[in-house]
């Protein structure tokens, strides 16, 4: 097993922070991360999470997947990865399309959250992660 790139984790998770500021700022008119509201609070003015918030559960949720990115791609080795590098977004790709777009969907589903916000939350999670696949491949 090869070295972990901490660099590359490090980067990886700064830039989903980044990425979320343009997608929901600009790209998709400020569209909620973290924190959706019920009718109850949104009227009395409590919940919520605000950019504080969502920017402090992107660091941490993309620290912790860019660790275990860093992981496999050490177990998977420096060689085999400079002999195939497209396994740099097959495994950051199939992990959010394997387990984090069906966890929001079917969590989604459940809260009868609106198609157009879980489909702009399922896009912004691929892109970050296929963002860290290539921050790996660029560092690697």
């Amino acid at each position: 097993m090869g070295h972990i790139n901490w660099l590359a984790v490090v980067l990886s998770a700064n830039l989903a922070v980044a990425i979320g500021m343009v997608w929901y700022g600009p790209l998709f008119g400020g569209a909620p991360l973290f924190g959706r509201m019920t009718g109850d609070e949104a009227r009395s003015g409590q919940g919520g999470s605000g950019v504080i918030s969502t920017i402090a559960g992107a660091v941490l949720l993309q620290a912790f997947s860019a660790l275990m990115l860093g992981h496999n791609y050490a177990r998977i080795g420096a060689a085999v990865l400079a002999a195939k590098p497209w396994l740099y977004w097959m495994q950051s790709g199939g992990v959010a399309l394997a387990f984090i777009l069906p966890a929001l969907w079917i969590s989604y589903a459940r809260q009868r959250i609106a198609r157009r916000e879980a489909l702009v939350d399922a896009g912004f999670w691929l892109v970050v992660y296929l963002a860290a696949g290539t921050v790996f491949w660029a560092l690697g």
